[in-house]
């Protein structure tokens, strides 16, 4: 399992990949602090799920959906991206934003800051634990 975190804040990266890392042995992680190396980064290492936070400086989160949103629709991917939103906005902000009904890779949103009891809520779009 490879998951990539796009979050401009460090310390949100850092907790969610040690997260992921104690709940996933041997999952790979890859990161990026904003929307545009976001992209090379899924496009370089194909990720399972994308951790995707809304706001960011140089290319925010919405950039980043269309963007895959549009490669997805051109068939320039052929697996559909699956992306966690990670935000300290709720859904209705987010929705007033990106209007998610029109986001088909968008899972589901979770609120900052992300806890391991949080990302186990997430079971059906996450792999069963090993360990």
């Amino acid at each position: 399992m490879h998951f990539l975190i796009i979050d401009d804040d460090t310390v949100s990266r850092t907790t969610l990949k040690n997260h992921l890392v104690a709940m996933f042995p041997g999952c790979k992680t890859s990161e990026a602090p904003n929307g545009a190396q976001g992209l090379f980064q899924f496009f370089k290492k194909k990720p399972d799920l994308v951790f995707l936070d809304m706001l960011m400086p140089i290319m925010d989160g919405r950039a980043v959906l269309d963007a895959l949103n549009e490669c997805y629709r051109c068939g320039q991917l052929i697996k559909k991206p699956k992306v966690v939103l990670v935000s300290t906005l709720d859904t209705m902000q987010i929705d007033q934003m990106h209007p998610l009904n029109d986001s088909p890779l968008v899972l589901t949103v979770i609120k900052k800051p992300v806890t391991r009891n949080l990302l186990k809520q997430l079971a059906a779009f996450l792999p069963t634990p090993t360990a």
